[in-house]
Protein backbone atom coordinates (compact mmCIF):
# COMPACT_ATOMS: atom_id res chain seq x y z
CA UNK A 1 0.00 0.00 0.00
CA UNK A 2 3.14 2.51 0.53
CA UNK A 3 3.39 2.09 -2.78
CA UNK A 4 0.53 3.83 -3.68
CA UNK A 5 1.93 7.12 -2.32
CA UNK A 6 5.55 7.33 -4.44
CA UNK A 7 3.28 6.70 -7.38
CA UNK A 8 1.31 9.61 -7.50
CA UNK A 9 2.01 12.61 -9.90
CA UNK A 10 3.63 14.39 -7.22
CA UNK A 11 6.78 12.22 -7.30
CA UNK A 12 8.99 15.47 -6.56
CA UNK A 13 7.46 15.31 -2.89
CA UNK A 14 8.50 11.60 -2.29
CA UNK A 15 10.46 12.62 0.34
CA UNK A 16 7.67 14.37 2.51
CA UNK A 17 5.57 11.49 1.99
CA UNK A 18 8.13 8.95 3.38
CA UNK A 19 8.29 11.35 6.74
CA UNK A 20 4.65 11.67 6.91
CA UNK A 21 3.82 8.26 6.93
CA UNK A 22 6.75 7.45 9.35
CA UNK A 23 5.55 9.86 11.81
CA UNK A 24 1.96 8.46 11.94
CA UNK A 25 3.33 4.88 12.09
CA UNK A 26 5.62 6.16 14.94
CA UNK A 27 1.99 7.48 16.50
CA UNK A 28 0.70 4.36 16.08
CA UNK A 29 2.42 2.60 18.23
CA UNK A 30 1.84 -0.66 16.10
CA UNK A 31 2.17 -2.25 13.04
CA UNK A 32 -0.90 -0.73 10.78
CA UNK A 33 -3.55 -2.66 10.22
CA UNK A 34 -4.85 -2.53 6.31
CA UNK A 35 -8.24 -0.04 7.28
CA UNK A 36 -5.08 2.19 9.10
CA UNK A 37 -2.48 1.53 6.11
CA UNK A 38 -5.61 2.96 3.86
CA UNK A 39 -5.99 5.94 6.34
CA UNK A 40 -2.21 6.90 6.15
CA UNK A 41 -1.61 6.48 2.56
CA UNK A 42 -5.02 8.91 2.72
CA UNK A 43 -3.54 11.61 4.67
CA UNK A 44 0.06 11.31 3.40
CA UNK A 45 -1.56 11.87 -0.26
CA UNK A 46 -3.28 14.92 1.19
CA UNK A 47 -0.41 16.38 3.06
CA UNK A 48 1.81 15.75 -0.36
CA UNK A 49 -1.26 17.74 -2.41
CA UNK A 50 -1.42 20.63 -0.46
CA UNK A 51 2.44 21.06 -0.92
CA UNK A 52 2.73 20.73 -3.84
CA UNK A 53 0.15 23.06 -4.72
CA UNK A 54 1.76 25.73 -2.00
CA UNK A 55 4.93 25.16 -4.61
CA UNK A 56 3.75 25.74 -7.46
CA UNK A 57 0.95 28.75 -6.62
CA UNK A 58 1.89 30.44 -3.74
CA UNK A 59 2.68 34.09 -4.10
CA UNK A 60 6.07 33.04 -1.79
CA UNK A 61 8.07 30.92 -3.57
CA UNK A 62 9.42 28.14 -0.85
CA UNK A 63 13.15 27.54 -0.82
CA UNK A 64 11.55 23.59 -1.52
CA UNK A 65 9.42 21.13 -0.51
CA UNK A 66 11.98 20.09 1.97
CA UNK A 67 11.56 23.12 3.67
CA UNK A 68 8.22 23.54 3.85
CA UNK A 69 7.92 19.70 4.87
CA UNK A 70 10.14 20.82 7.91
CA UNK A 71 7.87 24.08 8.99
CA UNK A 72 5.21 21.73 9.00
CA UNK A 73 6.47 19.31 11.27
CA UNK A 74 7.89 22.40 13.49
CA UNK A 75 4.97 23.71 13.14
CA UNK A 76 2.97 20.56 14.33
CA UNK A 77 5.50 20.15 17.22
CA UNK A 78 4.83 23.68 19.03
CA UNK A 79 1.28 23.20 18.53
CA UNK A 80 1.11 20.17 21.28
CA UNK A 81 2.51 22.08 24.10
CA UNK A 82 5.35 24.85 24.90
CA UNK A 83 8.37 22.31 24.99
CA UNK A 84 7.68 19.79 21.81
CA UNK A 85 9.85 20.81 18.85
CA UNK A 86 11.49 19.97 15.25
CA UNK A 87 14.96 20.26 14.75
CA UNK A 88 16.78 20.15 11.28
CA UNK A 89 19.34 17.98 10.63
CA UNK A 90 21.87 21.15 10.89
CA UNK A 91 20.48 22.04 14.11
CA UNK A 92 19.89 18.63 16.06
CA UNK A 93 23.77 18.26 15.04
CA UNK A 94 24.38 21.08 17.01
CA UNK A 95 22.65 20.44 19.68
CA UNK A 96 24.36 16.88 20.17
CA UNK A 97 27.78 19.00 20.47
CA UNK A 98 26.45 20.62 23.23
CA UNK A 99 25.52 18.34 25.36
CA UNK A 100 29.08 17.86 27.30
CA UNK A 101 29.79 19.86 30.07
CA UNK A 102 32.68 21.29 27.93
CA UNK A 103 31.95 23.76 25.07
CA UNK A 104 32.74 27.01 23.44
CA UNK A 105 30.00 29.59 24.81
CA UNK A 106 29.67 32.17 27.20
CA UNK A 107 28.18 30.06 30.35
CA UNK A 108 24.87 30.28 30.68
CA UNK A 109 21.63 28.50 30.82
CA UNK A 110 17.70 29.33 29.10
CA UNK A 111 14.42 28.48 29.28
CA UNK A 112 11.42 28.65 27.40
CA UNK A 113 8.91 30.94 28.93
CA UNK A 114 5.45 32.37 27.61
CA UNK A 115 6.86 32.93 24.04
CA UNK A 116 10.27 33.94 25.44
CA UNK A 117 13.86 32.67 26.02
CA UNK A 118 15.06 34.07 29.63
CA UNK A 119 18.62 33.87 30.48
CA UNK A 120 19.99 31.81 33.55
CA UNK A 121 23.98 33.00 33.81
CA UNK A 122 26.42 30.42 35.71
CA UNK A 123 27.52 31.62 38.62
CA UNK A 124 30.77 33.75 38.09
CA UNK A 125 30.60 32.81 34.92
CA UNK A 126 31.47 35.08 31.71
CA UNK A 127 27.33 35.99 31.21
CA UNK A 128 27.04 37.18 34.73
CA UNK A 129 30.04 39.23 35.19
CA UNK A 130 29.00 40.72 31.35
CA UNK A 131 26.20 41.79 33.11
CA UNK A 132 23.52 39.68 32.36
CA UNK A 133 21.02 38.82 35.23
CA UNK A 134 18.64 36.15 36.08
CA UNK A 135 15.83 36.25 33.92
CA UNK A 136 16.87 38.67 31.16
CA UNK A 137 14.99 38.15 27.88
CA UNK A 138 16.78 36.89 24.92
CA UNK A 139 15.98 39.16 21.98
CA UNK A 140 18.26 38.53 19.12
CA UNK A 141 21.89 37.01 18.73
CA UNK A 142 23.87 38.45 16.02
CA UNK A 143 20.81 40.79 14.93
CA UNK A 144 18.75 37.53 14.18
CA UNK A 145 15.49 37.68 16.28
CA UNK A 146 14.95 34.77 18.48
CA UNK A 147 11.15 34.90 18.82
CA UNK A 148 9.89 31.82 18.20
CA UNK A 149 13.05 29.40 18.39
CA UNK A 150 13.64 26.72 20.59
CA UNK A 151 16.02 26.59 22.96
CA UNK A 152 18.63 24.29 21.14
CA UNK A 153 18.33 26.00 18.05
CA UNK A 154 19.59 29.29 20.03
CA UNK A 155 22.05 28.03 21.98
CA UNK A 156 23.91 26.27 18.54
CA UNK A 157 23.56 30.25 17.55
CA UNK A 158 25.39 31.18 20.73
CA UNK A 159 27.56 28.66 20.99
CA UNK A 160 31.02 28.65 18.19
CA UNK A 161 34.47 28.54 17.62
CA UNK A 162 36.66 29.43 20.70
CA UNK A 163 37.91 33.50 20.89
CA UNK A 164 35.06 34.56 18.27
CA UNK A 165 32.47 36.94 19.36
CA UNK A 166 28.71 36.69 19.43
CA UNK A 167 26.28 40.07 19.90
CA UNK A 168 23.35 39.10 22.40
CA UNK A 169 20.62 41.72 22.43
CA UNK A 170 18.80 41.37 25.95
CA UNK A 171 15.99 43.21 27.81
CA UNK A 172 15.98 43.58 31.25
CA UNK A 173 12.17 44.17 32.62
CA UNK A 174 10.47 46.41 30.47
CA UNK A 175 14.00 48.44 29.60
CA UNK A 176 15.27 48.90 25.87
CA UNK A 177 17.32 46.36 24.83
CA UNK A 178 20.61 46.68 25.04
CA UNK A 179 23.37 44.29 23.19
CA UNK A 180 26.32 43.14 24.48
CA UNK A 181 29.54 41.53 22.83
CA UNK A 182 30.74 38.48 24.24
CA UNK A 183 33.81 36.46 23.58
CA UNK A 184 33.52 32.58 23.30
CA UNK A 185 35.66 30.82 25.82
CA UNK A 186 36.24 26.85 27.03
CA UNK A 187 34.44 26.10 29.92
CA UNK A 188 34.23 23.04 31.98
CA UNK A 189 31.05 23.62 33.50
CA UNK A 190 30.83 22.97 37.27
CA UNK A 191 27.28 22.29 38.22
CA UNK A 192 28.03 21.66 42.23
CA UNK A 193 29.55 24.14 44.44
CA UNK A 194 30.38 23.14 47.90
CA UNK A 195 31.31 25.76 50.59
CA UNK A 196 31.81 24.18 54.33
CA UNK A 197 30.73 26.03 57.41
CA UNK A 198 30.57 25.80 61.02
CA UNK A 199 26.61 25.56 60.87
CA UNK A 200 26.87 23.44 57.97
CA UNK A 201 27.67 22.48 54.32
CA UNK A 202 25.97 24.83 51.61
CA UNK A 203 26.06 22.87 48.58
CA UNK A 204 24.51 24.75 45.33
CA UNK A 205 23.67 22.38 42.55
CA UNK A 206 23.06 25.13 39.55
CA UNK A 207 21.64 22.49 36.98
CA UNK A 208 21.53 18.70 35.91
CA UNK A 209 24.02 17.58 33.95
CA UNK A 210 24.96 14.59 33.12
CA UNK A 211 28.36 14.66 35.06
CA UNK A 212 26.07 16.18 38.13
CA UNK A 213 25.79 13.27 40.10
CA UNK A 214 29.69 12.39 39.96
CA UNK A 215 30.64 15.86 41.06
CA UNK A 216 28.41 15.85 44.26
CA UNK A 217 28.95 12.27 45.06
CA UNK A 218 33.05 13.54 45.05
CA UNK A 219 31.86 16.37 47.20
CA UNK A 220 30.06 14.20 49.70
CA UNK A 221 32.95 11.73 50.03
CA UNK A 222 35.41 14.00 50.33
CA UNK A 223 34.15 15.89 53.88
CA UNK A 224 30.62 17.02 53.09
CA UNK A 225 28.78 13.74 54.72
CA UNK A 226 30.33 14.73 58.13
CA UNK A 227 27.01 14.60 60.27
CA UNK A 228 26.71 18.48 60.28
CA UNK A 229 23.39 19.80 58.50
CA UNK A 230 23.71 20.23 54.57
CA UNK A 231 21.79 23.14 52.95
CA UNK A 232 21.34 21.60 49.01
CA UNK A 233 20.75 25.51 46.90
CA UNK A 234 18.48 24.87 43.82
CA UNK A 235 17.17 28.64 43.64
CA UNK A 236 17.32 29.42 39.84
CA UNK A 237 17.89 25.90 38.83
CA UNK A 238 16.36 25.24 35.76
CA UNK A 239 16.48 21.60 35.44
CA UNK A 240 18.59 19.69 32.87
CA UNK A 241 18.85 16.16 33.01
CA UNK A 242 15.90 14.38 34.52
CA UNK A 243 18.29 10.90 34.84
CA UNK A 244 20.96 13.05 36.72
CA UNK A 245 18.20 14.47 39.37
CA UNK A 246 17.38 11.20 40.34
CA UNK A 247 20.80 9.85 40.45
CA UNK A 248 21.39 13.25 42.56
CA UNK A 249 18.53 11.66 44.68
CA UNK A 250 19.55 8.24 45.04
CA UNK A 251 22.44 9.44 46.90
CA UNK A 252 20.13 10.32 50.33
CA UNK A 253 17.50 7.86 50.50
CA UNK A 254 17.56 4.81 51.08
CA UNK A 255 16.88 2.02 48.08
CA UNK A 256 13.32 1.23 46.69
CA UNK A 257 12.18 4.75 47.72
CA UNK A 258 9.38 5.95 45.16
CA UNK A 259 11.37 9.26 43.70
CA UNK A 260 8.63 10.12 41.22
CA UNK A 261 6.55 9.17 38.72
CA UNK A 262 6.40 8.94 35.08
CA UNK A 263 2.59 8.94 33.39
CA UNK A 264 2.69 8.11 29.81
CA UNK A 265 -0.07 7.68 27.55
CA UNK A 266 -0.77 4.15 28.80
CA UNK A 267 0.73 3.77 31.92
CA UNK A 268 2.10 5.45 35.09
CA UNK A 269 5.48 4.11 35.98
CA UNK A 270 7.04 4.48 39.48
CA UNK A 271 10.79 5.31 39.60
CA UNK A 272 12.83 3.88 42.30
CA UNK A 273 16.39 4.57 43.89
CA UNK A 274 18.14 1.33 43.10
CA UNK A 275 21.77 2.61 44.58
CA UNK A 276 22.70 2.55 48.02
CA UNK A 277 22.36 5.49 50.30
CA UNK A 278 25.55 7.64 51.18
CA UNK A 279 24.38 10.55 53.06
CA UNK A 280 21.52 10.31 55.88
CA UNK A 281 22.02 13.39 58.43
CA UNK A 282 19.68 16.38 57.77
CA UNK A 283 18.81 17.85 54.65
CA UNK A 284 17.26 21.32 53.65
CA UNK A 285 16.45 22.54 50.36
CA UNK A 286 15.68 25.69 49.16
CA UNK A 287 13.76 26.53 46.10
CA UNK A 288 12.13 29.90 44.27
CA UNK A 289 9.81 30.70 41.27
CA UNK A 290 12.99 29.79 38.79
CA UNK A 291 13.28 26.32 39.95
CA UNK A 292 12.10 24.21 37.11
CA UNK A 293 11.67 20.94 35.60
CA UNK A 294 13.96 17.89 36.70
CA UNK A 295 14.91 20.37 39.56
CA UNK A 296 11.36 19.73 40.89
CA UNK A 297 11.55 15.98 40.62
CA UNK A 298 14.86 16.26 42.72
CA UNK A 299 12.49 18.43 45.32
CA UNK A 300 9.53 16.04 45.30
CA UNK A 301 11.71 13.04 45.56
CA UNK A 302 13.54 14.33 48.76
CA UNK A 303 10.82 15.53 50.63
CA UNK A 304 7.76 13.10 50.04
CA UNK A 305 8.98 10.67 53.12
CA UNK A 306 10.31 14.01 55.03
CA UNK A 307 13.84 13.15 53.79
CA UNK A 308 14.53 16.58 53.72
CA UNK A 309 12.62 20.43 54.48
CA UNK A 310 12.12 22.49 51.47
CA UNK A 311 12.28 26.59 52.35
CA UNK A 312 11.58 29.51 49.81
CA UNK A 313 9.27 30.27 47.30
CA UNK A 314 6.53 28.18 44.91
CA UNK A 315 8.72 26.69 42.00
CA UNK A 316 7.98 27.05 38.78
CA UNK A 317 5.97 24.21 37.92
CA UNK A 318 7.30 22.47 34.58
CA UNK A 319 6.58 18.44 34.78
CA UNK A 320 7.00 17.59 31.14
CA UNK A 321 9.75 15.25 30.54
CA UNK A 322 10.57 15.40 26.85
CA UNK A 323 13.11 13.05 24.59
CA UNK A 324 14.45 13.61 21.06
CA UNK A 325 13.59 10.92 18.58
CA UNK A 326 15.76 11.37 15.39
CA UNK A 327 14.40 10.56 11.95
CA UNK A 328 16.53 8.98 8.87
CA UNK A 329 17.72 12.15 7.39
CA UNK A 330 19.53 12.87 10.49
CA UNK A 331 16.71 15.46 11.55
CA UNK A 332 14.76 15.06 15.04
CA UNK A 333 11.66 15.63 16.76
CA UNK A 334 11.45 16.45 20.43
CA UNK A 335 8.35 15.25 21.98
CA UNK A 336 6.99 15.85 25.19
CA UNK A 337 6.19 11.34 26.16
CA UNK A 338 5.52 11.68 29.41
CA UNK A 339 4.32 13.80 32.88
CA UNK A 340 6.53 14.22 36.15
CA UNK A 341 4.32 13.20 39.16
CA UNK A 342 5.59 13.50 42.65
CA UNK A 343 5.61 10.05 44.47
CA UNK A 344 2.12 10.32 46.00
CA UNK A 345 1.28 10.94 42.05
CA UNK A 346 0.38 14.36 42.34
CA UNK A 347 0.76 16.50 39.43
CA UNK A 348 2.56 19.78 39.48
CA UNK A 349 2.74 21.14 35.62
CA UNK A 350 1.82 24.50 35.76
CA UNK A 351 1.24 24.51 39.68
CA UNK A 352 4.61 24.53 40.89
CA UNK A 353 5.26 22.98 44.37
CA UNK A 354 4.78 24.84 47.79
CA UNK A 355 7.62 24.95 49.97
CA UNK A 356 7.26 23.28 53.22
CA UNK A 357 8.66 26.64 55.10
CA UNK A 358 7.95 29.81 53.18
CA UNK A 359 11.05 32.32 53.79
CA UNK A 360 11.45 35.91 54.11
CA UNK A 361 11.89 37.26 50.51
CA UNK A 362 15.09 38.89 52.77
CA UNK A 363 16.01 35.86 53.89
CA UNK A 364 14.96 34.22 50.59
CA UNK A 365 17.90 36.08 48.45
CA UNK A 366 20.65 35.96 50.80
CA UNK A 367 23.73 34.62 49.88
CA UNK A 368 24.22 31.13 51.82
CA UNK A 369 28.20 30.34 51.23
CA UNK A 370 28.42 32.83 53.91
CA UNK A 371 28.70 31.23 57.52
CA UNK A 372 26.33 34.39 58.95
CA UNK A 373 23.35 33.77 56.41
CA UNK A 374 23.48 29.67 56.96
CA UNK A 375 23.26 30.28 60.83
CA UNK A 376 20.40 32.75 60.14
CA UNK A 377 18.47 30.48 57.97
CA UNK A 378 18.38 27.47 60.41
CA UNK A 379 17.88 29.71 63.18
CA UNK A 380 14.63 30.97 61.02
CA UNK A 381 13.13 26.80 60.27
CA UNK A 382 13.88 26.01 64.41
CA UNK A 383 11.87 29.15 65.57
CA UNK A 384 8.96 28.98 62.43
CA UNK A 385 9.11 25.01 61.93
CA UNK A 386 5.92 23.10 63.56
Amino acid sequence: MASLILSTACRPLRGFALIVVGLALYGLGAAPTPAAWAQLTEEAQLLTAAVEQIRDHGLAVPRSSRKIAEDLLRAYAHSLDDYSDYLTAREYAAFLESTSSDYFGVEMDMQQRDGTLRLYPFKRGLAEKSGIAPGDELVAVNGSPVYGKSVYVVGAMIRGAEGATVQLTIRTGQAIPRSLTLRRQRAHYQSVVWKAAGAGHFIQITRFAKDTAAQLRRILEGGGNDGRPILLDLRGNQGGSLISARECAELFVRPGTVLFQLRDRDTTQKIEAEQPQLAAGRLTLLQDNDTASAAEAFIAALTADKRALSVGAATYGKGLAQRFLPLPDGSALLLTYAEILTPEGVAFHQRGLAPGLRLPEELARQDFSKESSITALFDFITTNQD
